[in-house]
């Protein structure tokens, strides 16, 4: 009787041991793949290829399939085509979007500054808006301080007592971006400086327009980690002259 009880102990021991060998040897194995995906998820980065373009005002709409799933991205207006490969931040997703423009829903959607093309992503593809304001980076002729407000050069100057403040200025529309966030995004350029003043507003206007705005200005306000304004007019009423 005493000999079997010590037989069964040991075949007991031997099983444990079985076992605890498995888990390690699993967790060995486990450990590489867990810090594959927290690289990857740490990275804030997302690559593939284009499976799909679409350009409207604005926007290129891009959707790219990584490997593992296919996913949509907007950006600025980009020369892509089916088969690129590209990579693009993964900051700023969007859940539940309407594109008015398309007239279609996105479950989920990656906002974006820049399309980066290439495998090594060293080769940034061109950007309409890019060349624009490279164009247009000069004081505007002719656009003189609204009265009663600001010119945009004595907002950044004066921007740390200005913050939080209601204000005025007036300026010509340099850039317009629809329904980001809820938000008509603004660029607006006067004769002060060369610096431009971002704007939203639920207003809504065009390149070329002179406007006044009116709205709350706030300083080092920021959008995720790829969106930054060291002043930035929001919620504006915005009226073209």
């Amino acid at each position: 009787m005493i000999h079997r009880t010590n037989f069964s102990l040991i075949l007991l021991a031997c099983f444990s041991l079985n076992l605890l060998n498995a888990a390690v040897i699993s967790t060995v194995h486990a450990e590489p793949d867990i810090a594959k995906d927290t690289k990857q998820k740490s990275t804030g980065k997302i690559s593939g290829k284009v499976t799909e373009v679409i350009d409207v005002t604005g926007y290129t709409y891009a959707k790219v399939d990584t490997g593992k799933q296919k996913v949509w991205a907007a950006g600025p207006p980009t020369a892509l085509k089916t088969g690129d490969t590209i990579t693009f931040s993964s900051q700023m997703p969007m859940q539940n979007f309407h594109s008015k423009s398309l007239g279609r829903d996105f479950p989920l959607i990656y906002f974006i500054t820049q399309y980066v093309t290439g495998t090594e992503g060293k080769a940034t593809a061109t950007s309409h808006n890019q060349i624009t304001q490279q164009q247009t980076s000069k004081p505007v002729e002719g656009i003189n301080k609204v009265e009663g407000g600001y010119t945009i050069a004595e907002i950044y100057a004066d921007k740390q007592n200005l913050n939080g403040k209601t204000i005025r200025v007036r300026g010509k529309i340099t850039k317009y971006t629809p329904q980001i966030m809820g938000k008509n995004w603004l660029h607006i350029k006067d004769s002060s400086t060369l610096e431009d003043l971002t704007v939203t507003t639920s207003n809504t206007a065009a390149v070329g327009d002179i406007v006044i705005a009116e709205g709350k200005l706030e300083q080092d306000k920021a959008y995720g980690s790829n969106y930054f304004y060291p002043v930035i007019m929001e919620g504006a009423t915005v009226t073209k002259e």
